[in-house]
């Protein structure tokens, strides 16, 4: 492990667990960036394949990479925040160990940021199990500079990425808005799964600044495999972390009525994809609701107005 004299601008955060067979090929995609002043900090959570081993090569062959070990596991956003207090850069960049970035994304995304109105860059992303085998994800079309609140319903409908593996970022806001945990009303093991603290970093942000710049080109590749915590979505905690996380964010943060519409939706969605019955009442005690007659009627009003907006072809606003 080698420091380099000078603080780098951009930190390109890599967290890793259990990855042998493609820790390498991520490290290389950050090494390749056109962008030159950067900086790799690995932060391995005791790993017990070769992935250590792996990561110690190319600190010692490189001096722009910076590998750390943990001791022991502790969780997957507990390492991302490992990553982010080891990061020298005013910048940074997260990039899973399953993921790789393409050449220019540094040189794309990061000087949008130097504008201190804007809160963050994300960029579409191509999703597949291989490169040549994906899909676009996430391109409105165009380069845009987007409202704040636009930019977070956009995240609401799903319209962009809940993963920080597509944004670039102020490390100081990476760190004030990277929780391990939120106090729900149904407890959900957010720091075992990331589902919830992922998405609150980019929200978080962009509540406290004027605008979010959004680049269609896809500048990042998530691989999808039966190892990614988003396929596998073990006995459902994924969406149901999502689920609980965005419904306290916007009780806490939008009010009340933005967080009716956005679970009344959601539980269209469910009753359409799950095919069986749930009960509103049931559903809104879990999601932070009180399930009283009052609010189980205005639920049902939300839902309809959802149902009648979709038939119309209009779009949903939930903030």
């Amino acid at each position: 492990m080698t420091d380099t004299k000078a603080s780098p601008r951009v930190s390109i955060l890599i967290p890793v667990y259990n990855r042998e067979n493609l820790i390498a090929e991520c490290i290389e995609s950050a090494l390749l960036q056109t962008y030159l002043d950067f900086e790799v900090v690995v932060v391995d959570n005791a790993s017990d394949d070769g992935t250590w081993k792996i990561c110690q090569q190319f600190a010692a062959r490189d001096p722009r990479v910076r590998a750390f070990r943990n001791n022991r596991n502790i969780g997957p956003v507990r390492n991302w925040r490992r990553c982010a207090e080891q990061a020298r850069g005013e910048f940074v960049k997260i990039l899973f160990s399953d993921d790789t970035l393409e050449l220019n994304c540094l040189a794309e995304m990061v000087p949008e940021l130097e504008d201190p109105d804007v809160a963050l860059v994300y960029c579409a992303a191509r999703i597949g199990r291989s490169k040549d085998r994906s899909r676009t994800d996430y391109s409105l079309g165009n380069a845009v500079r987007l409202d704040s609140t636009k930019f977070i319903n956009l995240i609401l409908c799903g319209d962009a990425p809940v993963s920080p593996g597509a944004i670039v970022i102020r490390t100081k806001d990476l760190i004030a808005n990277l929780h391990t945990n939120f106090p729900t009303a149904t407890p959900r093991p957010f720091d075992a799964h990331g589902a919830g603290p992922d998405v609150m970093i980019s929200l978080l942000t962009a509540g406290s600044y004027s605008c979010v710049v959004h680049l269609s080109t896809p500048l990042v590749f998530f691989r999808a495999h039966s190892g990614s915590f988003s396929v596998s979505n073990t006995r459902n905690q994924i969406s149901q972390g999502y689920r609980s996380a965005l419904s306290h964010y916007l009780i806490e943060e939008r009010g009340r009525a933005s967080w009716m519409r956005y679970l009344a939706d959601e539980w269209l969605r469910e009753l359409r994809f799950d095919r069986k019955w749930i009960q509103p009442r049931q559903y809104l005690i879990e999601y932070e609701g009180s399930g009283q007659l009052s609010e189980q009627c205005a639920f049902t009003f939300y839902a309809l107005l959802s149902l009648l907006t979709r038939l119309w072809g209009g779009k949903l606003n939930y903030v």
